[in-house]
């Protein structure tokens, strides 16, 4: 008998598919926002709570990434021994696990524990951090499973603006968490709870996606059998190579942007959540306009636009002081509209890239290296900064500067992209006629919206 839904059961079946991950997006946003060693909220909590050095809180911010890298040499002791879906829930529940332990302990850790503290938060974020890394390359390969290709962009799109707008809600929350209780640790563990718990219902959620094919084992050969598979690949070598430039640079400012705002503009963690209040609301519109730019002009025109405009803006931190931090408001409502346009083709382009046979490999050997550089940037960064910034007393400069060479760094990266051909895709020979070409289905997008948005007469 031949194991295939009916096409309308598979049509149906998509369907609820695609309406599960939208709620389920929806639930685990707020883990998403505040877990993250670089997230706004355990940056003040390790930063200025518990007042632990640069340095080490660079180490903290690596480890998700240092994981992520280390995922590659697992892959083939997964072989045939597990799908992805079963990857992604196992380690997700795990990963939970863990948190809801770190969240128990935190009233319990003396706020000038130093040592204690480290070594707590050491234990604890490389456990998280190697169960998270797992179940991301199981969630990447699982999403091609359930989400048709040809939705993919449109689909993406729409899911991540849903989020976004979900998130707004989240972080007023956080807001007035950190109004009402200033000072103390039980509005980081109030926080950290509450996303904790939606995470839960949002795993429960993910149990009932059902992949409109039998599950399939991940299947690996080997290392370096799957590193001659990425080689041989068209364009992907390439990728691989921007994809890890462009994020040691994110890893070597982004987690310390925080950082900057508490210390040298004087800002708190209600006003950085609502920088990301902003951002995330220009998200909600970027990314169903983007979603559906990307499944028009393809991804590699909608990527290197979206990067130019995003530092564009960027590049602002490197002037910012106390008496001009009121232009991180335009920044991060600028930011967050272009950003997008960035994550999302980047996401899409590596699916497209990825060869089918042996797809789980491949995704896993491109998060292997981007992770190793990401997780690397933080810890020189924070070295830096202990070096110049308290050792020396440079001041506010260091910071600049290293903002600075971010910029010019990232912008660098994107000639890259210039020799890659996206599959599937028939678009112009050159890079800068394709921008020319996106351009113009922007502007016929930007149109089509005003159109239905202004009343029509009768």
């Amino acid at each position: 008998m031949i194991d295939r839904f009916p096409r309308r059961g598979v049509r149906t079946s998509t369907r609820q598919n695609l309406r599960t991950g939208i709620a389920e997006g929806i639930l685990t946003t707020p883990y998403g926002v505040v877990m993250m060693p670089g997230a706004f909220v355990l940056a003040a909590l390790i930063t200025q709570w518990f007042g632990l050095e640069k340095a080490v809180y660079g180490f903290f911010v690596s480890l998700p990434f240092l994981a992520n890298a280390a995922q590659t040499l697992a892959l083939p002791f997964l072989a045939g021994r597990t799908s992805p879906k079963r990857l992604t829930l196992v380690m997700a529940w795990v990963n939970l696990f863990f948190w809801f332990g770190l969240i128990v302990t935190l009233p319990l850790l003396p706020r000038n524990g130093g040592t204690q503290v480290a070594v707590v938060f050491t234990v604890f974020l490389a456990f998280v951090s190697i169960s998270g890394a797992l179940s991301s390359v199981g969630w990447i390969a699982w999403v091609r499973e359930w989400i048709p290709g040809r939705l993919r962009g449109g689909y993406l799109g729409r899911r991540n603006s849903v989020i976004s707008a979900g998130t707004l809600v989240f972080l007023g929350m956080v807001m007035l968490i950190f109004k009402i209780q200033p000072h103390s640790i039980w509005s980081f563990v109030w926080v950290l709870s509450f996303a904790a718990i939606l995470r839960f219902f949002g795993l429960l959620t993910l149990h009932t996606i059902h992949t409109p094919c039998r599950a399939t084992a991940i299947g690996s050969s080997g290392i370096a059998p799957a590193f001659r598979q990425c080689l041989h690949s068209p364009g992907l070598p390439i990728f691989i190579l921007f994809s890890a430039w462009t994020n040691f640079w994110i890893g070597f400012s982004s987690p310390f942007g925080p950082v900057f705002c508490f210390e040298e503009l004087g800002l708190g963690p209600e006003d950085f959540a609502l920088l990301t209040a902003l951002s995330t609301a220009s998200a909600v519109a970027g990314w169903t306009f983007w979603g559906r730019i990307v499944d028009r002009s393809g991804n590699i025109p909608v990527l290197v636009f979206g990067m130019l405009l995003w530092e564009s803006s960027n590049v602002l931190w490197a002037v910012l002081n106390p008496g001009n931090s009121w232009l991180l408001y335009p920044m991060f409502l600028w930011g967050g509209f272009f950003s997008v346009a960035f994550f999302l083709s980047s996401f899409n382009l590596l699916l497209n890239l990825v060869p089918p046979k042996n797809s789980m490999a491949a995704i896993s050997i491109h998060l292997g290296a981007t992770s190793a550089a990401m997780g690397l940037a933080p810890i020189l960064a924070g070295a830096l900064l202990e070096e110049f910034l308290i050792q020396r007393g440079l001041g506010i400069t260091v910071y600049h500067t290293g903002f600075f060479i971010k910029s010019a760094a990232v912008l660098v990266g994107l000639t890259l992209l210039y020799s890659v051909r996206e599959p599937g895709r028939t678009r112009p020979d050159s890079l800068p006629d394709a921008i020319r070409y996106l351009a113009r289905i922007i502007a016929g997008q930007t149109v089509e919206i005003l159109k239905n948005l202004l009343p029509t007469g009768r």
